[in-house]
């Protein structure tokens, strides 16, 4: 519980950080993000609506052919395809708006935890392409492996949720699983450049599970807000891996000195 409040101390020097002179800059990438989803949202939406429209109408006219009370159906499809598409891809990010967050951004997370470290610690990393995209790979590789498990336990915990009782911590245990994995995706970045494995990077967040979990129950409890948690999250996430840095930067400092 103490390195769980440290995790969620870390985002008031995460917030003095981010608009500082040096890194304000960082928010334009969250704007840039939210534009692209949202354009190109629309566009994919549009196009594949007019791929399937242009599919099914011709069948619904073959069926409807002659029948002219029924010629409606044809002009209808392609509204009723298009609404259909809209409610996908809204329920898209409602079940998974967080990670998908996590992997688009995962190039400026990187760079940006980066540079935080070097404000902290005063060590330089030299740019390098080929670890820099490794970086990103690895970042949405542990996305997509935390959507994944975090996924499978929500679900279990739903069946769970009908036993009497025991039911009513579900929603407690659903909320903190996900600040968990949440918090995994964004401490990563730092653990990375300890020069850990995936496997190592597991058993060390685990052992700093209070840590990650409270990093990662800001960004939750964002992606709790209705109709903007998406906008939010964007911008809340910066601070997420700049809070990591923070935290680990605490405890790497107190147990030298300890």
């Amino acid at each position: 519980m103490k390195n769980f409040f440290v995790g969620i101390q870390s985002y008031s020097e995460a917030f003095k950080i981010l608009f500082s002179r040096k890194f304000w800059w960082f928010l334009l990438f969250p704007i840039i993000t939210l534009l692209l989803l949202f354009v190109g949202g629309n566009l994919l939406i549009s196009y594949t609506g007019d791929t399937l429209s242009g599919l099914v109408e011709s069948q619904v006219q073959e069926c409807v052919e002659g029948i002219s009370c029924l010629e409606w159906m044809t002009s209808a499809t392609n509204i009723v395809i298009k609404i259909i598409l809209k409610i996908f891809y809204f329920f898209l990010f409602m079940a998974f708006g967080g990670y998908i967050i996590l992997i688009i951004m995962s190039p400026v997370y990187s760079w940006l935890s980066e540079r935080t470290e070097a404000h902290l610690t005063g060590k330089e990393y030299p740019f390098s392409l080929g670890q820099f995209c490794k970086d990103i790979l690895r970042g949405v590789l542990i996305a997509l492996r935390n959507m994944f498990i975090q996924t499978v336990l929500s679900l279990i915990f739903l069946f769970v949720s009908f036993i009497p009782v025991i039911g009513l911590i579900v929603p407690f245990a659903i909320f903190f699983t996900s600040a968990y994995f949440y918090g995994f995706s964004f401490v990563d970045y730092a653990v990375e450049r300890k020069r850990m494995n995936l496997k190592q990077s597991v058993k060390y967040i685990h052992k700093n599970k209070g840590l990650v979990t409270g990093i990662g129950t800001v960004f939750a409890f964002a992606l709790l807000i209705p109709g903007i948690s998406i906008v939010v999250c964007c911008f809340v996430s910066l601070l997420s891996v700049i809070a990591s840095n923070v935290a680990l930067n605490r405890i790497d400092v107190i147990r030298s000195s300890s």
